[in-house]
């Protein structure tokens, strides 16, 4: 048995919602599973400091207010993206949509019900993994209330690591108490649950998708596989740009080996829609 006490989850300031005001065109940023709007900060800044107002938003039931997370469904996540849409849309000329994981399925559900001028997914989740898990997945949330989503984890990969570090402030990963104590960390089955229903509806959803698209899917990526993504990206009926890059699973943290393409190929499509957003936007006065 352990007796360390792992910290507050998510205890401090910079892991609230945040908006940078700048220019027309806004950008709405989705961040992912159990993750807040700091981990979208680094984009934010990238997308800002080229002329974008970017609003990183908080999911319900996430961060500060994790403790409600059984209680939230996804619906609670779609509307409040939804919202967010809405709001950006009546304010700003044009508005790109950006979801990084289980925030890619979020951005792809919300981009069918409030259309954005550009969507941009970044290593997009949308089924829990495949295989046997998912075809044994109801047989296992009937039979376990709860499940310890760390009890395997490899926490010297670098994706697992970042993960944690943002969620649990001067964690040391390296003792071995502390990996004991995050090895017995619980998730209630109705959450993945509502994770996992999330996906459906963006896989459903994709070929719905009629705006331009860029994906940015990283090579080493074991939480969202490249052929995951590659069999989402057969649902899409028109045409989506992929770049692939040389990483794990953290494509929004500065330090993972493809942020120098990830954000270049960002800003380059941003760029695109914000001359289509002008040239629009001219010929209707």
């Amino acid at each position: 048995m352990h007796n360390l006490v792992l910290p507050k989850p998510f205890d401090g300031v910079e892991h609230g919602s945040f908006m940078w005001p700048s220019g027309d065109q806004a950008a709405l940023l989705l961040h992912g599973f159990p993750g807040t709007p700091a981990e979208m900060k680094p984009l934010g800044k990238v997308l800002n400091h080229a002329g974008w107002t970017v609003h990183g938003m908080m999911l319900p039931g996430l961060g500060a207010d994790i403790e409600s997370l059984e209680r939230r469904r996804f619906q609670d996540w779609t509307d409040a993206a939804i919202r967010a849409m809405d709001d950006l849309k009546r304010k700003h000329e044009s508005v790109l949509l950006i979801g990084y994981s289980m925030g890619g399925a979020l951005a792809l559900h919300t981009a069918t019900e409030k259309r954005p001028d550009g969507l941009v997914l970044l290593a997009p989740f949308w089924t829990l993994g495949g295989g046997w898990l998912t075809s044994l997945w109801p047989l296992i949330r009937l039979l376990f209330r709860r499940v310890r989503p760390l009890q395997h984890a490899d926490f010297s990969a670098m994706d697992v690591r970042s993960g944690l570090q943002r969620m649990f402030a001067n964690i040391d990963l390296d003792n071995i108490e502390t990996q004991q104590a995050l090895r017995q960390i619980t998730l209630s089955s109705s959450t993945i649950e509502q994770v996992q229903q999330l996906g459906r509806s963006a896989f459903a959803r994709a070929s719905k998708i009629d705006v331009p698209t860029l994906v940015i899917q990283g090579s080493q990526d074991r939480v969202v596989p490249p052929k995951r993504t590659a069999r989402l990206l057969n649902r899409f009926s028109g045409h989506v740009e992929c770049i692939a890059v040389n990483s794990a699973h953290d494509l929004v943290n500065p330090a993972c080996g493809g942020w120098t393409e990830v954000t270049a190929g960002l800003i380059r499509f941003a760029d695109s829609i914000r001359r289509r957003s002008t040239d629009s936007h001219r010929r209707t006065l």
